[in-house]
């Protein structure tokens, strides 16, 4: 996992989560360039702009955190939420508050997003490696 700040937020990249979509690429293209190093610069966008390109990642690969506290998505009630919707011929993206629990009952993820392989294919079962686009 790298680490990007600005002081406002710190950028996670975890790139075993990674799918290349370039969500993050079409985005903000100041921020996420693929062809400098590092390839994430936090004075290309504002804070908000980044975060809002983050939020478009749907492996989760991406995620930031408010320096000032971490944010959680909670429903209107208060209780935890995660929404998962699945993608054409792609995986399935699971992000908000949830637990991803093995066979064995231990804790393989928490608190997306990631994506999960629907296809099979993925090196990295239960999550998506970008397999079912070959």
């Amino acid at each position: 996992m790298k680490e990007y700040t600005n002081g406002e937020i710190t950028v996670f990249w975890d790139p075993k989560k990674c799918i290349h979509s370039a969500e993050c690429l079409r985005s903000q293209p100041g921020v996420f360039d693929v062809h400098r190093s590092p390839w994430i610069s936090m004075d290309g966008a504002t804070s908000e702009e980044i975060m809002a390109a983050i939020d478009r990642c749907p492996s989760g690969a991406l995620s930031y955190r408010r320096n000032e506290e971490l944010e959680r998505r909670i429903d209107q009630e208060g209780r935890p939420s995660a929404e998962i919707k699945v993608v054409k011929d792609g995986p399935l993206l699971v992000r908000g508050r949830c637990a991803l629990v093995g066979e064995g009952g231990e804790s393989i993820a928490e608190d997306g997003p990631f994506a999960l392989c629907r296809c099979g294919r993925s090196d990295r079962k239960p999550f998506c490696d970008g397999s079912h686009a070959g």
